[in-house]
C-alpha cells in the first residue's frame, strides 16, 4: 500500500525519531496495568452480552412470551456488541500504545493507512454507541401506542433504522478516507514512550483536536471532537424526549384503566428495562463531562488533564453496567420463577401492551 505524505507533518510525531527508535518497553509503568485491567471485567460482560443476544436468537417470534419482546433484546444486543467493539477497538488506538510495547517498531515505519483503520473503527463505533440507545425507548414507546400493531411497525423500524444507525457515523469519519495514521506520544501524565495513534492529510483539515486561545477567544479548527460532542448532545436529547413520551403514555393508560393486572414477570421486565434504559442516558452525560475536559484542557497542566487517564474506563462502565444491570435484574435471565404467574391471561388492552411489551 504506497502512501505519500510531506516530511514536515511527521512533526510531533515518532515517526524516524531515534530517541523513539531507541526506545525500550518498561512493562511497570501504570499504562501497562491500566491496559491489562479493563479485561478482566469486558471478558465476562461480553459473555452475558452473548447471552442476551441468545435470548433473542430464541425467542419465540409467533407467541412471545411476557416479558421477552424480541425487539427489545435485539437493540440491546446491538448496542451493547458495539459498546464492547469500541472498548476493543479504543484498546488498539490508545491503550495498548500507551504501555509502549510498539513505540520503538512505529517509530521505524512511515505512516500508513493500516493505523488509521484502527482509529476510523474507534471512531465509528463511538458514534455508533451513541446511537443504538435511541431505539430502545422508541420500541417501546410504539408498544404502548399500538398494541395491536406493534410488531408490524416496529419489524419495519428495525429493517430499516438499523441499516440507517449502521451508515449513520460515516457521515462524521468520511475525512478520514485520505487520511494517513500515525503515532503520537501521549501528553501528561503519561510517560515518555507511552503513544497513541493519530492521523495527518485528512480531507478538509479536519483535526481531532487543534485550537489557539487568542486574548480571550478561541479559535477552533473543523475538528471531530466537536463531531462527537454535537453528536452526544443530539441523542441523548432524543432519547430523554422519547422517554418522557413513554412515561407520558404509560401514565396515561394507567389513569384510563380501573383495574391493571399485569404479571409479576411483565413487572419485572418492565422495571428492568427502565432502569437499564435510563443507565444508558446517564453514560451520555458522564461522556460528555470527559469530552469536555478532554477538548478544554488535554495537553495542559491542569489537574483536570488527568482525566484522559480515567475516560476509557468510563467507556467500560457503559458496556459493563448496562449489560449487567439488565442481566441480573429482567426476569428472562432468573431460573428460579413461578412459571404459574407467567400463564395468567388478561383480556384487558393495558395487560396485552405490558405483557408484550418488555
Amino acid at each position: 500500500m504506497s502512501v505519500s505524505f510531506n516530511l514536515s507533518s511527521l512533526n510531533g510525531t515518532v515517526h524516524f525519531d531515534e530517541s523513539y527508535i531507541n526506545y525500550e518497553f518498561n512493562w511497570k509503568q501504570f499504562p501497562t496495568a491500566f491496559a491489562t485491567l479493563p479485561w478482566i471485567y469486558m471478558i465476562p460482560s461480553f459473555l452475558v452480552i452473548c447471552e442476551i443476544f441468545n435470548v433473542y436468537i430464541n425467542s419465540n417470534r409467533k407467541k412471545p412470551e411476557p416479558g421477552k419482546n424480541q425487539h427489545v433484546f435485539l437493540i440491546i444486543s446491538l448496542s451493547q456488541f458495539t459498546c464492547f467493539a469500541l472498548f476493543f477497538s479504543d484498546f488498539w488506538m490508545t491503550r495498548l500504545p500507551s504501555t509502549g510495547i510498539f513505540t520503538s517498531y512505529c517509530a521505524t515505519i512511515p505512516p500508513n493507512h493500516w493505523l488509521k483503520c484502527i482509529l476510523f473503527a474507534a471512531l465509528y463505533f463511538n458514534y455508533l454507541a451513541m446511537s443504538f440507545p435511541f431505539l430502545l425507548p422508541v420500541i417501546r414507546l410504539i408498544i404502548v401506542t399500538f398494541p395491536k400493531r406493534h410488531v408490524i411497525i416496529n419489524t419495519i423500524l428495525i429493517r430499516y433504522g438499523v441499516p440507517l444507525i449502521l451508515l449513520f457515523p460515516i457521515c462524521f469519519t468520511f475525512y478520514l478516507i485520505p487520511a494517513l495514521g500515525v503515532c503520537k506520544q501521549r501528553a501528561s501524565p503519561y510517560p515518555f514512550g507511552a503513544i497513541w495513534i493519530y492521523y495527518i492529510n485528512s480531507a478538509f483539515g479536519v483535526t481531532p483536536l487543534r485550537f489557539e486561545i487568542i486574548n480571550t477567544w478561541v479559535l477552533f479548527q473543523l475538528r471531530n471532537s466537536f463531531f462527537h460532542l454535537y453528536n452526544l448532545i443530539f441523542w441523548m436529547t432524543l432519547s430523554i424526549i422519547a422517554n418522557f413520551l413513554l412515561f407520558y403514555q404509560v401514565g396515561q393508560a394507567r389513569s384510563r384503566l380501573i383495574r391493571a393486572q399485569t404479571s409479576g414477570t411483565s413487572k419485572r421486565a418492565h422495571t428492568s428495562i427502565t432502569i437499564t434504559t435510563l443507565a444508558m442516558i446517564t453514560f451520555y452525560v458522564t461522556n460528555g463531562s470527559f469530552l469536555l475536559m478532554y477538548i478544554f484542557y488535554y495537553g495542559t497542566n491542569s489537574y483536570f488533564s488527568y482525566a484522559e487517564i480515567i475516560r476509557p474506563f468510563g467507556n467500560d462502565l457503559q458496556t459493563c453496567v448496562v449489560t449487567w444491570v439488565f442481566y441480573l435484574t429482567h426476569p428472562a435471565f432468573q431460573k428460579k420463577k413461578s412459571m404459574d404467574s407467567n400463564l395468567i391471561f388478561s383480556t384487558s388492552s393495558f395487560r396485552r401492551r405490558v405483557d408484550f411489551s418488555i
